[in-house]
């Protein structure tokens, strides 16, 4: 049954129907049984059965949108499922058929809303890590939708607004293109508390010495904060956030600034609290380690959640041996959708018949599509030749007209770009500069560009509302890319903020990369993971040298008040 869900899925997406026979199955058991699912308490399986459920009604959404029958049980599912926002999105006026399922939903609505926002709720997993955010350490992970960071602002803006805090919170992110979203959201969550009660948002170091008399909300990658730490060595650090906290297993140019700044803070007097948030990995408690006064076999530190309240429908596009299939991941089996030897299609074509479909569509109705290559010169090239079709019109969009016209003027190497841009179709990749990325992400953001193609800054990157993901490659520049890498990839489409669902497609268009490459990713699990400073104790070396030598260098401006390392910054 679920099978021909998939498949007649399938023919609807790619406009099949027509053609091809959708298959038959009986609608009433289909619905039952994602009911059934999404009741599952099992104690190993009840959030793969609840995920489950999910997909099914979501599936037949999609097919039967109209359907009151289908309304029904999605509403269901999602009530059962505590999903909150797939019930606002898919049936937001449901009522529980009994009365004790009412007083039950009523119980959990209460218990899950959001002490600091009470328009929104939590899912169960997020509810369960932020009441452990007051622990001196806890360590959680969870799928990429999983909304790891929106808990530690929620978490924030409890503290600051509700409780009344002046204390120094420090969040640490990977990447500098990170600090602007993540700060932009603090902001918007906090608006005009953030004044009241005394709060500046920094993301460089320098902004400190403006504002000593203030409680800080920091914002800043792992490299920025050790020169916090040793710049500014009296302000107290009462919460370390570590996002992305997988940093600290794996070979990566930033996690010995990560093991620096846990062990400066660790040997102060006053210990903040740490919390690490990591995506996708099965023993979150690895991190706890750093910790020397904790056990890490103890159950009370950790979470590792593997519910997701968004899915993805995987599809395997075989251009070389000239198939798609959609793949069932619960059996494990592809499941073929048509035959395109004949014609020579290729991804670029299959683009085209996205953006010509978009072109049909009202504009609430548009999907947005992200292709990743793994490197920047690929990504660039494959930008070039899709928009250089003859379908490709420009828009006539007076908010891409003013990108493409800045882009002209401060981005003289990329010219091309600035013409894509008129078209709604643009590049993502690291060496532009952060005012064309931020502006890039806003127009996609907000539906003006449709169609983006990026390289592995997509892992790292903001929140996108893509509604399609083609994965053209299993490496990130010329090394294989991580189970972890694979999933947190994968997590970029179908993001609970925008959407309930994404379609993944893994394509073959060279023979090294074959479908049997990307269901062997699929398959394989995320291992269990190591930290770096254990598989390789000279993992610190390098930054113990750096460290050194700033403190030697800049000792003697410790204590000056205008001190900045604002150039170590850049």
């Amino acid at each position: 049954m679920y099978d021909k869900i998939l498949y007649n899925y399938a023919l609807r997406l790619f406009q099949l129907e027509k053609k091809k026979a959708p298959k038959e199955f009986e609608l009433t058991d289909a619905l039952r049984f994602a009911d059934l699912l999404s009741k599952s308490n099992h104690p190993m399986r009840s959030d793969a059965h609840k995920m489950w459920a999910q997909e099914i009604v979501i599936l037949l959404n999609q097919l039967y949108g109209d359907d009151a029958l289908v309304k029904l049980y999605a509403g269901s599912v999602f009530s059962s499922t505590g999903n909150h926002q797939g019930l606002k999105q898919s049936n937001a006026d449901y009522t529980e058929l009994t009365t004790f399922e009412r007083i039950f939903a009523q119980y959990r609505n209460d218990y899950l809303t959001i002490p600091a926002d009470t328009e929104k709720h939590f899912f169960s997993a997020q509810k369960e890590a932020y009441d452990h955010l007051n622990d001196p350490c806890f360590s959680y992970s969870g799928p990429t939708s999983m909304g790891k960071s929106f808990i530690i602002r929620m978490f924030i803006k409890d503290e600051i607004v509700l409780q009344g805090a002046k204390k120094n919170y420090a969040l640490i992110v990977p990447t500098k293109a990170l600090i602007n979203e993540v700060r932009s959201s603090i902001i918007n969550d906090l608006g005009a508390n953030l004044e009241q009660h005394d709060y500046h948002v920094v993301s460089a170091v320098s902004d400190v010495a403006l504002e000593e008399n203030h409680h800080f909300i920091f914002v800043l990658t792992p490299e920025r904060l050790l020169y916090l730490l040793i710049s500014k060595p009296d302000i107290e650090i009462d919460y370390l956030f570590l996002d992305e906290a997988h940093k600290l297993s794996g070979k990566n140019s930033r996690g010995p600034f990560y093991y620096k700044v846990v062990d400066m803070l660790l040997k102060r007097p006053h210990r903040p609290h740490f919390i690490f948030a990591s995506p996708n990995i099965p023993n979150p408690q690895v991190y706890l380690r750093l910790m020397n006064d904790i056990i890490e076999t103890g159950d009370e530190n950790k979470l590792a959640s593997t519910y997701s309240p968004v899915i993805q429908v995987k599809f395997l596009m075989d251009f070389v041996g000239g198939k798609i299939d959609v793949y069932n991941d619960k059996a494990n089996k592809q499941i073929r959708i048509a035959d395109v030897k004949k014609s020579g299609m290729k991804l670029n074509d299959m683009l085209l018949l996205f953006e010509a479909n978009n072109l049909r569509m009202p504009p609430e109705k548009r999907t947005q599509t992200i292709v990743y290559y793994n490197g920047r010169a690929r990504a660039i090239a494959a930008a070039k030749a899709y928009t250089d079709y003859a379908g490709i019109k420009e828009k006539n969009d007076p908010e891409l007209e003013a990108l493409s016209k800045d882009i002209s003027q401060e981005v003289h190497g990329d010219y091309y770009l600035a013409d894509m841009i008129k078209k709604g179709v643009a590049y993502h990749i690291g060496y532009l500069p952060a005012s064309i990325r931020t502006r890039i992400e806003k127009l996609f953001q907000s539906g003006h560009i449709t169609i983006m193609f990026c390289t592995s800054t997509l892992l790292e990157g903001v929140n996108l509302p893509a509604d399609n993901l083609f994965i053209t490659d299993n490496k990130i520049f010329r090394r294989q890319m991580s189970p972890v890498d694979f999933r947190n990839l994968i997590g970029r489409v179908g993001r609970i903020s925008y959407n309930l669902y994404g379609n993944v497609y893994f394509v073959s268009e060279e023979k090294s990369v074959t479908p049997e490459t990307y269901v062997e990713m699929l398959q394989t699990p995320v291992p269990a993971q190591e930290l770096s400073i254990v598989t390789n104790p000279n993992v610190l070396k390098k930054v113990e040298k750096q460290y050194v030598v700033l403190l030697f260098l800049n000792a003697p401006m410790m204590k000056a008040k205008s001190f900045s390392l604002k150039s170590h910054m850049s």
